[in-house]
């Protein structure tokens, strides 16, 4: 009986719900209105909290645990970009002017003489029959063209054709569509686009249905651009590892890294290696990310690698293993991108309100964000009123015990009561029985 008390008194911290019985807290400032906000968890959440983030709570003014949520992944952010003017070349057919040929006159005077005059045919009439743009200069796919035309009689609604060719030579149709300018009452319709599959061409041409048509202007709309949502940086130094070409570094948190990259100590220098990851010293390395990465200075700017994308991998300790060099011949550092996660909860009661974290023995309480969030769409959530995250205060380090269960599953821990309670109440019963 005595060993199971003791099991049900360790657990009871497990319980816990008071901002004193969590090693690190930090305060939350409000900053709109609304029964919902969200707080990015700060670097201490993942250094101090559990890996899982099952012990981050929030608490009101009277110390009440409060209602929350895991917020979802960001979408990428599109970023859209400028039209640009296309340079054109007018395409001409030759057209004979009406009534055309050569004109003759023979008159016949009194005395009979024949007098003839012959005159020269009228010109022939070029008109425009296609455009040629120019977009050899353009580094983005094309998604779409935007025209700009004098809209006479009969060219208010035009439907032209789009095709694409890198040699001048062979052409494929991009798409085309109905272009229109409506004037009445000084009121204007106007739909001057035509949208297609984004494609990158050198050159465009463009043809179309009305006689009367002339081409003043063409932008092209260039394919917009996708950027991750917004990360946070750490750049770490690292330490010599237990080979000469090695060189291990510590983020200091298990932080949920999402892109990484060597950065070269000097400019104008190339480093490659494999980049491995893992979060215990015990565990084998695991392969995150192999590669070259420059830093370079060209026309007075300098230039770096782009981030390698990992998805997302949690990992504190990381090992580069250089190619071709030691590591202790300028060293590189490492630079890892990563989005914290943001913990969405209800502002009820009173402030001050505190954002707690570092309780190894915390059941997790956050809810489904759809519980949450009335109406609820996918992703609705990010756009709540923040909450400031304040200056983090940390108490002493997790105890022995604390990092023991840390990693128990809290299922596990009451299985394990439920059956040391049954075994303790079988032997009770047979004490009784052998005493009878």
């Amino acid at each position: 009986m005595k060993l199971a008390w003791i099991f049900a008194f360790a657990v009871l911290p497990a319980l816990a719900q008071s901002p004193t019985q969590f090693q690190s807290a930090a305060p939350l400032t409000l900053t709109g209105q609304g029964g919902l906000h969200r707080a990015a968890l700060p670097f201490e959440a993942y250094r101090d909290g559990r890996a899982d983030l099952a012990d981050v709570r929030v608490f009101n003014g009277s110390g009440e645990a409060l209602p929350s949520a895991f917020a979802g992944d960001p979408d990428k952010q599109r970023l859209p970009t400028a039209p640009v003017d296309l340079a054109l070349f007018p395409v001409s057919s030759i057209t004979a002017a009406a009534g055309g040929g050569r004109s003759e006159v023979n008159v016949k005077t009194e005395d009979g003489t024949l007098v003839s005059i012959r005159g020269k045919s009228a010109p022939a009439i070029a008109r425009p029959a296609a455009v040629l743009l120019d977009a050899s200069k353009l580094q983005e796919p094309i998604a779409g063209l935007v025209f700009e035309w004098d809209a006479q009689p009969g060219t208010q609604v035009v439907r032209v054709r789009v095709e694409a060719s890198d040699d001048l030579k062979t052409w494929s149709a991009l798409g085309g569509g109905p272009i229109v300018r409506l004037e009445n009452d000084g009121r204007t319709l106007a739909q001057p686009k035509v949208e297609f599959a984004a494609r990158k061409a050198k050159y465009l041409r463009i043809t179309w249905d009305a006689p009367g048509f002339v081409v003043k202007r063409v932008q092209a709309l260039r394919e917009e651009i996708e950027k991750p949502a917004p990360r946070e940086v750490r750049v770490a130094q690292g330490t010599r590892g237990e080979k000469p070409d090695e060189l291990v570094f510590d983020l200091g948190a298990r932080l949920p890294v999402e892109a990484v990259r060597l950065v070269p100590a000097t400019v104008n220098d190339v480093v490659a290696g494999t980049i491995l990851t893992r979060n215990d010293p015990k565990q084998p390395w695991q392969l995150a990310a192999t590669g070259p990465f420059y830093r370079m200075q060209l026309e007075g700017v300098e230039k770096q690698s782009p981030a390698l994308e990992l998805g997302k991998r949690p990992a504190r300790y990381w090992l580069v293993r250089l190619s071709g060099r030691p590591a202790d011949v300028s060293p590189p550092a490492l630079e890892v991108q990563w989005r914290s996660v943001e913990l969405i909860f209800a502002s009820r009661g009173a402030p001050p309100f505190t954002l707690a974290f570092g309780n190894a023995q915390a059941q997790p309480v956050s809810l489904p964000i759809n519980a949450m969030v009335p109406d609820y769409k996918p992703r609705m959530e990010l756009g709540l009123p923040e909450a400031k995250v304040g200056p983090v205060t940390t108490g002493p380090p997790a105890s022995r015990w604390e990092k023991l269960v840390e990693d128990i599953s809290p299922k596990r821990v009451a299985l394990w009561l439920v059956l040391l309670g049954g075994v303790a109440a079988l032997g009770f019963m047979a004490w009784r029985l052998m005493k009878t």
